[in-house]
């Protein structure tokens, strides 16, 4: 009965089938699982270190034996070897199949079968290799296994902890790769993968979890369905797939989503391992894959048993490897990544509120707005989104029927809450040294419209300007209430006080763009118990109390769920790393521009400590290409997508308020500022044609840096 259960989920479609109808369909399929493997892998990720070499010189190649150590797994042993000559060269991470020996990959001893000593080989043929052993053999008491398999054992003890076997292999390969594209003698642009048998999968699934997507990848002996492999032939090893993946990919969708990296595939027609039928037609399912992607994988079907020729992996790394450079991935604009320990902790915690029924205002609220409280200073309230924040906050002030001022150069739901919350909304410019609310144009609108019930700071890329201070002083002078629109600022700092703390509210929002993200969500900060009471309220449909069928005020439904608070707690956990990494990526940002013809940095005041929200340049207004044909060449001819602009429009060029914010609110330029007079609200206009927003988020590595600043030197020169 349950080999006809078996047979009948086998029989299953994958929910990621590669056979996409066109590229951006297949691109998202092939995102999406790689996304799935990652999870279902749960890789720990930690860098080996050598803590012993051996070197020595043999048959023409330098030696080095390496006792290698990673904090989560222990000890391993490797071996690198290098032809004699080589000073920067293309490399290869071997990995053996279940029973091959390190010292007969490498040549050490004599391979027990010609093909074995694929390292030894691929080193004379001019390339780096390391190979490292699995460490799946000799580790668990002989008596008390009574013969069974070591690996299989061991795959079975894995998954008690909800764990795999093969993520625990890739997660030794893949730190095994990062240490040999640091090793000297290699080039680290022009390293590969190779894999016969269990090390095929464990080489796939390191392929499919690397930064760089175009990693050429060798697979010997390891091909066909996952259904013919362990239910129909029963020669599958559990250390070769991850638990659960058939529900989403068999075996050739996982080759196919590499595409269009570098890969050739071998499968011995006389393997006992395989049915050669069933291994041909996942060839060209991988085949089709990666022809509707423009590309070629190279496959041999070989008069062979389980074995690899290495001829043929040889060939394929010269072109691979010592051929033209694959291009890189491009450097998009924003990259929201969720590690996959911090997705399980959000999928437990969204376990837990669909278990109890609790779907909104329950613990992962609570908890989001205590982990918010650390930076603000202040209590706290989650709501829907940050424009709700804002209209909350407005309609506690009391705005309706009055006048709200607002920076002309800020999001248009900054100047929308204002609306919709029932005030008249004027303009004031801004600043250039913080991007702040000009104080001067503040004090002019302020004697213009009496009646201002509120004014609202916009703290833009995450720079709490000094102005700040005056405008806050301005506004207590006439008992005006400040409301912040610290959107973009969540975390930020001015003389040390975070940013939400300085006026009657804060208003944060958790849009997947910003900071620190829930998805969708919103924050509101204050100073006062009364007014954190009143936000509670209007969240709620206005009830008197939470529970209430009494309302008394026209509140809405501004609740921030449960399941977007598991998203955003998760988020806050890890933001203190994320803040520290923005900060770090915008000092190196600093470092590389410097010298840069026709592009500078946004100077970040002193005062001020930013969260790098956007890294904002000025382009010469004098230079070769204006900012639109800028970003454009950047994205097609090196790849690099810039961020979006704060803001590339003025609010009062939004069609909804053109007809009657024309006149400026009493902007006058500074000596030395390089803005254009007459135009109304020039300062903000001068900015919002002329900067740009670099790719920064704490996923960017050092190289997209530097890829992003080689782009700009090569246009703007």
């Amino acid at each position: 009965m349950q080999s006809r259960h078996l047979r009948r989920l086998l029989a299953a479609e994958p929910a990621l089938r590669s056979s996409a109808p066109d590229a951006s369909d297949r691109s998202a399929r092939a995102r999406r699982l790689r996304s799935v493997v990652e999870r279902l892998a749960r890789v720990e990720r930690a860098p080996l270190t050598i803590t012993e070499a051996t070197a020595s010189a043999r048959a023409g190649l330098h030696r080095e034996n390496l006792l290698l150590a990673s904090p989560a797994r222990g000890s391993l042993h490797g071996t690198l070897l290098a032809p004699r000559d080589v000073a920067h060269g293309p490399a290869v991470l071997v990995l053996g199949g279940r029973n091959a020996r390190l010292d007969q990959l490498t040549g050490d001893v004599p391979p027990d079968h010609p093909d074995r000593n694929v390292a030894e080989r691929l080193a004379h043929a001019g390339f780096v290799t390391l190979s490292i052993d699995h460490g799946i053999g000799g580790g668990l008491d002989d008596e008390r296994r009574a013969g069974r398999d070591e690996g299989t054992l061991l795959a079975h003890a894995f998954a008690l902890t909800g764990r795999s076997l093969l993520g625990a292999l890739t997660g030794d390969a893949l730190a095994a790769l990062a240490l040999l594209a640091e090793h000297p003698l290699v080039d680290a642009e022009r390293v590969g993968l190779f894999g016969h048998s269990l090390g095929a999968a464990v080489a796939l699934h390191t392929a499919l979890l690397t930064e760089d997507r175009t990693v050429p990848l060798c697979a010997a002996s390891h091909l066909g369905s996952y259904a013919a492999l362990f239910a129909r032939l029963l020669t599958g090893h559990e250390g070769a797939v991850l638990p659960g993946i058939l529900e989403y990919a068999d075996l050739p969708d996982l080759y196919a989503a590499l595409a269009p990296a570098p890969l050739q595939l071998q499968y011995g027609t006389a393997d006992p391992y395989l049915d050669p039928a069933d291994a041909g037609a996942a060839a060209d399912l991988v085949r089709r894959a990666y022809t509707a992607a423009g590309a070629e994988v190279d496959v041999h079907a070989l008069p062979m048993g389980h074995g690899t020729h290495v001829g043929h992996a040889t060939e394929f790394f010269e072109r691979a490897l010592k051929g033209p450079a694959v291009p890189p991935g491009d450097v998009p604009a924003q990259r929201v990544r969720f590690e996959v320990a911090q997705r399980r902790a959000v999928l437990d915690r969204v376990d837990a509120a669909l278990a109890t029924g609790l779907l909104t205002q329950g613990p992962q609220v609570a908890r989001f707005e205590e982990l918010a409280r650390t930076w603000t200073g202040t209590e706290t309230a989650a709501v829907a989104s940050g424009s709700a924040a804002l209209e909350i906050a407005l309609r506690i002030v009391g705005v309706a029927g009055r006048t709200v001022l607002v920076p002309v150069n800020t999001f248009f739901a900054t100047a929308a809450a204002a609306v919709r919350a029932g005030a008249t909304v004027r303009f004031v410019d801004i600043e250039l040294a913080g991007l702040g609310m000009d104080p001067g144009a503040l004090r002019d609108a302020l004697d213009r419209y009496p009646d201002t019930a509120a004014v609202l700071p916009v703290h833009i890329g995450g720079i709490v300007a000094p102005s700040l201070t005056e405008v806050v002083a301005l506004c207590h002078a006439r008992s005006v209430p400040v409301v912040e629109d610290a959107a973009h600022a969540f975390g930020a700092t001015l003389d040390g006080r975070f940013a939400g703390g300085f006026g009657r509210f804060g208003a944060f929002s958790f849009f997947p763009t910003k900071v620190a993200v829930s998805g969708e969500g919103g924050l509101l900060c204050a100073a006062l118990a009364d007014d954190l009471e009143q936000v509670r309220r209007w969240r709620d449909h206005g009830k008197r109390a939470p529970g209430s069928t009494l309302h008394d005020r026209p509140g809405s439904n501004w609740r921030l769920s449960e399941l977007h608070a598991a998203v955003g707690t998760v988020d806050l956990e890890r933001f203190d790393r994320t803040l520290a990494a923005r900060r770090e990526l915008g000092a190196r940002y600093d470092a590389l521009l410097a010298g840069i013809p026709g592009v500078r940095p946004h100077a970040l005041p002193a005062e001020t400590g930013g969260n790098y929200y956007k890294y904002l340049a000025y382009v010469d207004p004098e230079g070769p290409l204006d900012r639109a044909e800028l970003k454009k060449r950047l994205r097609e001819r090196h790849g690099v997508s810039l961020a979006g602009e704060v803001y590339d429009h003025l609010l009062c060029d939004h069609p909804y308020f053109a007809a009657g914010a024309s006149v400026s609110a009493g902007a006058s330029a500074t000596a030395g500022e390089p803005v254009p007079t007459g135009e109304p609200y020039e300062r903000g206009r001068w900015f919002a044609r002329h900067h740009i927003a670099l790719p920064l988020y704490p996923s960017l590595t050092e190289a997209e840096q530097v890829r992003v600043v080689d782009a700009l030197r090569d246009e703007l020169s």
